[in-house]
């Protein structure tokens, strides 16, 4: 038989599927700008700042979307997410800088942010699976 949601536990999905969507869109628009841009898609100007303002907004909305989710976690599974993201900005400055310095010395040829960014939100993606498992962060099924 199969077991009716609760309140908590639709809103809490619903909050879920809101923060997946917001962090989608931001994600197809970083993209579509990058590239547009990399590959001369267009030839304005004007265009290239709209894809921008447009990618910040959205990304601004993803934030409101992962605040209002974390906000309806119990407290278990934000202390994972706590956790997890202070191990993410912690190894993202530390490795930033790191990483800076190693590109000033002349060890790194073509240093790009994005290599950062995706080693914190490797981090911040493994914190949360250990988080999950070292602390018992399973639901109440």
């Amino acid at each position: 038989m199969k077991k009716q949601m609760t309140k908590w536990e639709t809103l809490n999905a619903k909050n879920n599927i809101r923060f997946l969507c917001w962090t989608l869109a931001w994600a197809v628009t970083m993209v579509l700008a990058d590239k547009a841009e990399l590959y001369g898609w267009h030839s304005s100007s004007m265009i290239s700042i709209i894809a921008i303002v447009v990618n910040t907004g959205l990304g601004l909305g993803m934030i409101m979307a992962f605040m209002r989710f974390l906000k309806g976690m119990d407290e278990l599974h934000q202390k994972i997410q706590l956790n997890s993201l202070a191990m993410s900005v912690g190894v993202g400055i530390v490795g930033g800088f790191t990483y800076s310095l190693l590109a000033t010395a002349n060890f790194i040829a073509d240093a790009e942010a994005s290599d950062v960014l995706l080693i914190m939100s490797v981090t911040y993606m493994v914190g949360v699976m250990i988080g999950q498992i070292r602390l018992g962060g399973k639901t109440d099924d």
